[in-house]
């Protein structure tokens, strides 16, 4: 196998592969293995290369003269009228006794076979397709997919027919590459009849300029045209001057190796191969616009991120209301904090509050989950609200349906609302956990002190000013017994019940003020609790948007990978081969 059959098959196997495992993201899989199969139908026809017989065609109009071409070409009468009736839509194939077919007609073509004896064309086989402007429209779809074998055609025209449109509409469909196309115009004589052999020659310029210009408006370059007369060749022994059929002759049976052949034939399947390559140049059009798309939406995924945070702060702070502030309350509540009278008002406005409110112990229990669940829900409305977004955002710049039905499985909002529960869930009990954890020692140690003094102030009070002097000024035990037996005597008195009731209220105005400070260092640790929950709130949507923006970095990664591949494809540019042959 030759060089341009061996970089052939390396292109289609690399597409093949590509195909089969899956990696084009506008088609489903089935789809795909189409495409691999097609793939795999390409190999083997690269495969039967090797067969040394050159398959021509022979294709024109009605009355053009294809059947005295192909005589002449073979020098013998292999081909007759008789042949195509009444089977004027079959395919003749002529070939030599001895070459095997280098085929398999489809069964449902219209096709007959004819065997000769001629050694001049025993490598060539000869195939006379149906005239193109008799042919209804499933006949020509046959003889479109039998082109496929043939490695060159003969396109056959006459001076009536030449400027017939649907001869090119024709050659516009032709699965073959133009560089192994001929085209002859035969029954040259017509330009001499009735005319000197100076307006002959005019005419006959005349024609093949108009013929060149012609194949040129359907993208055919440098056409090789031969102007002859195939009657003439087959039936005189000397042929006039401007009779070019043995060129054309020459052209066609000149002696080819293996090598030359197959270089024709891989120029036809270069071809084939080009379209077959159309289908990825397709999905790399799709990549390269999707990548373009999700480029700018990572982009302002990642820039939003902050203004996303503080919105999604402000609007948890909005469902923190005053149930669930109170919920948060009560779990950090802790009359420990308290001592003495403050203790006394904190037990007392509890069981007060109890018995306006009663709550049962389910109730209680949820209060955790309250705080989660409402939370849960700003998230999940935040995350469809971005999910959304980055989706309208797919459709409205026309992103192929495929794959932002792809992105959509990927950013879906379910995959993270599950393991987000959790977290919120942990994130409200570490914050309960945190706040039980204060001692408040200085708070503590502030209410002894003031109790403490209040109740030195009684005991001297009701001692007197006599006893507590001579208290201060003997030391002595007879003295603290004297203090003693005077603050408990004294105690009974009118004077000492009346300091034992402001004593009393002064406690209880120290313990009403004690728990106004409970309370509000209460509900110091409450804002703490939810505002440290919402800073915490705003890490974790960061790293929910991160996720987001890498599981689309991760979609755009693998289409890089499929873009690249792709492109490696198309650099290998079938059209370049298919000139390089057909020189």
């Amino acid at each position: 196998m030759d060089d341009s059959s061996a970089r052939l098959r390396d292109d289609i196997l690399k597409a093949q592969e590509i195909a089969r495992k899956g990696d084009l993201f506008t088609l489903s899989r089935d789809e795909g293995q189409r495409i691999a199969e097609e793939g795999r139908a390409l190999l083997d026809k690269l495969d039967a290369l090797a067969r040394s017989c050159l398959v021509i065609g022979l294709l024109g109009g009605t009355g053009v003269g294809k059947s005295t071409l192909m005589n002449a070409l073979a020098g013998a009468a292999i081909s007759s009228a008789s042949h195509r009736r009444p089977h004027t839509d079959a395919i003749l194939i002529y070939r030599h006794g001895e070459a095997p077919p280098p085929f398999a007609p489809d069964p449902e073509m219209v096709w007959r076979e004819f065997t000769h004896t001629r050694d001049a064309v025993r490598q060539i086989i000869l195939c006379d397709l149906p005239d193109y402007d008799s042919l209804l429209a499933g006949h020509r779809r046959q003889v479109l997919g039998f082109m496929e074998n043939v490695d060159v055609l003969i396109w056959l025209t006459s001076p009536e027919k030449y400027g017939d449109g649907t001869f090119y509409e024709f050659l516009k469909l032709a699965p073959k590459s133009e560089h192994n196309f001929y085209f002859a115009v035969n029954k040259a004589d017509l330009f001499f009849d009735g005319r000197s052999a100076e307006e002959g020659f005019e005419e006959m310029r005349r024609v093949s300029v108009d013929f060149q210009g012609h194949l040129r408006k359907v993208d055919i370059a440098d056409p090789a045209i031969y102007i002859l007369s195939a009657a003439e060749a087959f039936n005189e022994s000397v042929l006039s001057s401007w009779n070019q059929f043995p060129l054309l002759r020459q052209e066609i049976f000149r002696r080819r190796d293996v090598k030359e052949i197959q270089a024709i034939k891989t120029g036809n399947l270069d071809r084939e191969y080009a379209r077959y390559l159309e289908r990825f140049e397709n999905e790399l059009v799709h990549l390269e616009a999707m990548h373009d798309i999700l480029t700018g939406t990572m982009a302002r995924i990642r820039e939003g991120i902050a203004e996303d945070r503080s919105f999604l702060q402000e609007a948890v702070h909005a469902v923190m209301d005053e149930n669930v502030r109170a919920e948060v309350r009560l779990q950090v509540e802790d009359s420990s904090l308290l001592a003495g009278p403050g203790y006394g008002v904190a037990t007392f406005m509890q069981r007060w509050k109890f018995q306006r409110q009663p709550k049962d112990e389910t109730e209680e229990a949820e209060s955790l989950g309250i705080a989660a669940g409402r939370t849960a829900q700003v998230f999940q409305r935040r995350i469809e609200y971005l999910t959304n977004t980055i989706m309208s955002g797919l459709m409205r710049k026309g992103a192929n349906p495929a794959m932002t039905e792809q992105v959509d499985q990927r950013v879906n909002p379910e995959r993270y609302m599950a393991r987000l529960e959790e977290k919120i869930e942990g994130e409200v009990a570490s914050r309960f956990a945190s706040a039980r954890r204060g001692s408040h020692i200085i708070f503590r140690s502030g209410q002894y002190l003031v109790y403490l003094f209040l109740l030195a102030t009684l005991i001297f009070a009701l001692a007197g000013k006599e006893s507590w002097q001579d208290l201060y000024a003997n030391r002595s035990l007879p003295s603290l017994l004297n203090f003693t037996f005077t603050a408990f005597y004294n105690l009974f008195s009118p004077a000492g019940l009346a300091a034992l009731g402001s004593y009393a209220l002064i406690n209880l105005f120290a313990g009403l003020w004690f728990y106004r400070r409970y309370q509000a260092v209460i509900e110091r640790k409450t804002n703490e609790i939810i505002n440290s929950f919402v800073r915490d709130l705003g890490d974790l949507w960061e790293e929910v948007a991160d996720h987001i923006a890498s599981a689309l970095e991760e979609y755009d990664r693998s289409l890089g990978m499929t873009a690249r591949s792709l492109r490696e494809l198309k650099r290998n540019d079938p059209s370049k081969r298919i000139h390089q042959t057909g020189q």
